[in-house]
């Protein structure tokens, strides 16, 4: 028997042949032609298989279930395979997931014996109320209606399911439980000859009675593997007999995490997980509703408690939220009671969500014995998001789809689940319009040269989708090769799409580029060094530093480009980009400032590498009245009771510098005599970087810039203009080249003609513009930088 590795992609069902082949054989398992050959000998299908996913754990057996193998109606790469979503979902399997193949060499067996079971069906959100048990009368009329129902069906296996179907009463649902007496098989149903029965719903119902059997286990989620690994043995101990006799006295998971980092996901699998009976709290739910809840879960034990966004279900808003805490607290202690009571494993679980573990639960909710333990979702991982987007078929060519997924997971820090599937779905819709718009140009330019047979044919070349075949030979061989998304159709889509986890305090820098700030060599080389300290490898810096500089300090007069020179380093570096004023920090509320900087490092930690940039930072970092703090030099500038709680939260995110990876802090601020000392020592910002006004050559190049972009007369002296603005900021030369510009517009339009439009701006323009900008810059205040840097500068 020959075993090939593979991975899991998506299957779309798009023809009605492939409708067909869906329903009549649906364990069917499509690979590319040279994998088929090689695992069969043969390019013809229907050869039976084993197809299994390898188990966590070496004593646990593998996930095996059985199938037939086919060649794919599209051109698959060879460690890709494919199948019908009911049948995945069937076997446990996720996309994306490695699994191995094993050909039997022989045809599909016959399916003897198949055993159904009655299956209760509803939203995951809301226990339904099942149907009465079949009576035992009415059991054959059912078996000999399903027997029809399977007779349309060819290959039958363990897990197909039947919903809604009707014969007398309510609607019932059923699953096949067996083929051949195994719980994963596979067989072909033969009219009047397969065995059909359907189990004792007396022993169904004593079955879900009983307390489940083995682990409460979460499976099947892309990205997550660490959280689920720790969930699943949480679980574990909370619903095992501990063979030391020792029990959790009440097992209270809340799980939390940024938006769309899969909390509700998480709870929907622990949902569907199908261990005892589930019962949700929604956030809307009145007090009584959630009193009820928590009486049903202690009379229906086995039972799950899920509770979906705690913060909101307890938000400072509601008017009986003191209430609502105090409910869900004596709950958790009477659950608590009764697993010390009995001495055993509880069989009642509550899980909740939130936003924030430390903020946002109550510490009532903390005490001993009730949510004590919690899981942390952080933004996947260059590794985590590969993961999910390779979940999403990215319908590109096979060769093109490793390099893209590749891509795409180094390009998307601070991107979570949702922001990656709203990147995957534009990107489809920017193709889908590419796409339209080809087969239009292609339809115009070609309706008077070819026939309506040829016109069609190009059209359906142009088609994202396969289109139908009469039979299924034709699907395999004679179809027209599908048209796939292009990696720029994902290029684009970056460039629309931004993750939502910044969108509240991440500014989007303005595209400015080195090349844009003229000189200031000095200042680029120090912050050009910054990106790559935050880049750079533990094992290089410990060669070099016991802790590595992260946080620099910009200082220097207004208008010489210290916030240009932070936008340049964001644009260049490729880091994600948090920006924050000082000045709004102070107009939050009380105590939401001090949130909002520890909120800010938090950040910035999850999408790491990053970069913070306090710009006006002495507006929160202002000397301390008090404690010995001499403020002569600080323009009688002394921090107030709010700016206080702020510097000292920032002072204390700062001390964890050694500790922050990938993570830069920059910092802008005119008046640095007015900054605390404590920002300035060793671990916090730890270079200080001079942007001094610019000389003569940073002068000419921002002339020479500026006339690359406007049109000059050929009088312009760019060295002329570079000696008469010594003294003048990057700020004020551009403003006098913005006067400039204007007396050339209004001459423009003052009816000088064709002469006047060529000309452009003249010197005596510029010349007269400069007289007119008054210096902001002046000699006492280049003292003022000169002193301060010589009592704090490092080196």
């Amino acid at each position: 028997m020959k075993t090939l590795e593979f991975r899991i992609r998506k299957l779309h069902v798009n023809t009605d042949v492939e409708k067909r082949l869906q329903k009549k054989q649906p364990s069917r398992v499509y690979v590319g032609e040279d994998a088929l050959i090689e695992l069969t000998g043969s390019r013809d299908g229907g050869k039976a298989i084993y197809i299994e996913r390898a188990s966590a754990s070496p004593d646990e057996p593998p996930v095996r279930r059985e199938a037939t193998l086919w060649k794919a109606p599209e051109k698959l790469d060879k460690a890709v395979t494919q199948m019908y979503d009911a049948f995945r979902d069937a076997c446990g399997y996720r996309l994306g997931e490695q699994v191995k193949i094993t050909a039997l060499g022989s045809a599909l067996p016959e399916a003897d014996e198949v055993i159904l079971e009655e299956l209760t069906l509803g939203d995951s959100t809301q226990q339904p109320s099942a149907p009465e048990p079949i009576a035992p009368s009415d059991i054959p009329g059912w078996e000999v209606f399903l027997a029809g129902r399977l007779s349309l069906v060819e290959h039958v296996y363990a897990g197909l399911v039947f919903k809604n179907v009707f014969l007398r009463g309510p609607e019932r649902s059923f699953v096949v439980a067996s083929v051949n007496g195994r719980a994963t098989g596979n067989g072909r149903y033969l009219d009047r000859r397969t065995t059909l029965k359907i189990s004792d719903p007396t022993a169904a119902e004593e079955k879900l009675n009983q307390i489940p059997q083995g682990e409460l286990k979460v499976v099947g989620i892309q990205g997550l593997d660490s959280q689920i690994k720790k969930l699943n043995n949480l679980l574990g101990c909370f619903t095992e007999k501990n063979p030391i006799g020792a029990t959790p006295r009440y097992p209270g998971i809340v799980i939390h995490g940024g938006h769309g980092t899969g909390k509700s996901l998480l709870l929907k699998h622990v949902g569907n997980a199908g261990w005892g009976t589930v019962h949700w709290i929604q956030f809307k739910d009145k007090l009584t509703e959630i009193q009820d809840v928590f009486q049903k879960a202690r009379l229906q034990q086995p039972s799950i408690v899920l509770i979906d966004q705690l913060e909101r279900l307890i938000d400072k808003e509601r008017n009986n939220r003191g209430a609502v805490i105090q409910t869900i607290c004596e709950a958790l202690d009477s659950l608590a009671e009764d697993t010390e009571l009995k001495g055993d494993a509880p069989k009642v679980i509550v899980i909740s969500t939130c936003l924030d573990y430390t903020t946002d639960v109550p510490e009532d909710l903390k005490e001993p014995g009730r949510f004590t333990s919690e899981i942390y979702l952080p933004l996947p991982g260059v590794d985590g998001r590969k993961e999910i987007l390779a979940s999403f078929n990215l319908h590109v060519e096979p060769a093109k789809e490793q390099e893209l997924l590749h891509h795409l997971s180094e390009r998307t820090h601070a991107y979570n689940g949702k922001d990656l599937r709203r990147l995957v779905d534009e990107a489809h819709l920017l193709g889908r319009i590419r796409i339209r718009e080809e087969r239009r140009h292609y339809s115009h330019n070609n309706i008077n040269n070819n026939t309506t047979a040829e016109i069609t044919q190009a059209v359906a070349a142009l088609e994202i989708e396969a289109p139908p075949q009469a039979e299924e030979q034709e699907l395999v061989s004679s179809s027209p090769p599908p048209l796939y998304f292009t990696p720029e159709d994902y290029e684009e889509a970056l460039r629309v799409v931004r993750p939502s986890a910044m969108h509240d305090i991440n500014l989007k820098p303005p595209p400015i580029r080195w090349t844009d700030i003229g000189g200031q060599d000095s200042v680029k080389t120090s912050l050009r060094r910054a990106v790559r300290l935050s880049t750079e490898s533990a094992d290089v810096l410990s060669k070099y530093f016991e802790h590595p500089p992260k946080g620099f300090l910009l200082y220097g007069p207004p208008g010489c480009s210290k916030t240009m020179a932070a936008q340049a380093m964001a644009t260049e570096s490729g880091l994600n980009f948090f920006a924050v004023k000082g000045a709004e920090l102070l107009n939050m509320y009380v105590g939401e400032s001090e949130r909002a900087v520890r909120r800010l490092f938090q950040r910035a930690r999850e999408v790491a590498p990053s970069m913070i940039f306090f710009d006006e930072i002495d507006a929160i970092a202002g000397q301390r009245q008090g404690f010995g703090h001499n403020n002569k030099g600080s323009g009688g500038s002394t921090t107030s009771h709010g700016g206080l709680n702020v510097l000292t939260t920032l002072l204390n995110e700062m001390d964890g510098f050694e500790a922050l990876q990938g993570v830069v802090v920059l910092a802008a601020t005119n008046r640095p005599q007015a900054l605390d000392p404590a920002l300035l020592r060793p671990g916090r910002f730890d270079e200080l970087i001079y942007v001094s006004p610019p000389d003569k050559s940073a002068r000419n190049a921002i002339f020479v810039g500026v006339a690359a972009k406007r049109r000059m007369n050929a009088d312009v002296d760019v060295d002329k203009l570079a000696r008469d603005t010594d003294g003048y900021s990057g700020a004020e030369i551009k403003g006098i080249c913005a006067v400039a510009g204007i007396a050339a517009y209004d001459r423009y339009i003052s009816g000088e003609g064709a002469a006047g439009e060529a000309e452009g701006i003249r010197m005596q323009d510029l010349e007269n513009a400069i007289k007119g900008m008054k210096r902001q810059i002046t000699r006492e205040m280049i003292q003022g930088f000169e002193d301060w840097e010589r009592q704090f500068r490092k080196f």
